[in-house]
């Protein structure tokens, strides 16, 4: 786990310095991510089964995993990766951490989970410091259009929540590496083709090393390991420990991007960072009671 969040922390702001060297724009590098991402799982995928724990989709379950590949790879790494370019790597990173709000949001109106008093004030505070953040510029120079990439980033993790809600059953049938091999397989054959009429942008010299490495810092770690790290972890961390790292991957981000230059803060960003932090700590400690609650009864 802290592998994987130390990995996702320095996406952003690695990311964010590629896109501002300029031979790359926001589209043209998520479509980098999830071709990369997808050719990675398909090697990988030659390895033996006692290592991959591969296993054999049932021909229903295809246009499941092909929906599911909609929301959460091409839509949320898609808009992750582009709202990158329009704000800052610290936003984006904070932003992350909603994913638990919004999948509690959708799983009390959708599915009828009970929404106590403690949730509500997760939910009321996560949202308010989302909302204050995207409209705020101010500590946010870097940005150039930061109402737009926070945007994008909200809307990346609503997409993350639908997956968790509604592709439940998915989830725990397949082993993960079988989930994900399809996912990017089905998300690059779909999203490529849309999206690369808008990578007119792309400064084919402009190249340098440092560009290179980052690009493929982007596909193998944030994109390939980080997603093999995660089941791992599952299967030993109780899941209040797991939720616990969201809150380092910020914290990752903030260092890298004061580092790089791309930490600028005000007290406004400062104010909306806390909202964000306590209202999924509520949201996280609330579920996690309400699993123990089940558990002994």
């Amino acid at each position: 786990m802290l592998l994987a969040t130390i990995m996702w922390g320095a996406m952003a702001p690695i990311g964010k310095g590629v896109l501002e060297d300029g031979t790359l724009n926001g589209i043209a590098l998520s479509i980098v991510r999830i071709g990369g991402g997808a050719i990675l799982f398909l090697l990988f995928s030659l390895f033996p089964k006692s290592i991959t724990k591969d296993c054999k989709v049932e021909r229903k379950d295809y246009f499941t995993l092909f929906l599911a590949s909609i929301i959460m790879i091409s839509a949320n790494q898609g808009m992750f990766i582009i709202g990158i370019q329009y704000t800052s790597p610290v936003d984006t990173s904070v932003m992350c951490t909603l994913t638990p709000v919004f999948t509690l949001l959708l799983a009390a109106i959708f599915i009828g989970n009970p929404l106590t008093p403690l949730k509500v004030l997760g939910v009321v505070l996560g949202l308010s410091g989302a909302l204050l953040m995207a409209f705020s510029n101010e500590g946010n120079e870097i940005a150039t259009n930061p109402l737009l990439g926070n945007s994008l980033c909200i809307f990346a993790q609503i997409c993350a929540a639908i997956y968790y809600v509604f592709f439940l059953k998915i989830i725990n049938k397949y082993p993960p590496f079988t989930i994900m091999k399809w996912m990017f397989l089905f998300s690059a054959i779909t999203y490529i083709p849309v999206m690369l009429p808008f990578c007119n942008t792309i400064e084919w010299g402009g190249f340098d090393s440092s560009s290179l490495l980052s690009i493929a810092y982007i596909i193998i770690f944030p994109t390939f390991l980080a997603y093999l790290l995660i089941p791992f972890s599952q299967k030993i961390l109780k899941p209040t420990v797991i939720s616990s790292y969201a809150y380092l991957q910020p914290v990752v981000s903030s260092l890298l991007s004061f580092i790089m230059g791309f930490a600028l803060f005000g007290w406004n960003r400062i104010f909306a960072t806390a909202l964000i932090f306590i209202g999924v700590y509520l949201v996280s400690f609330s579920m996690s009671r309400q699993k123990q609650e089940l558990a002994h009864s």
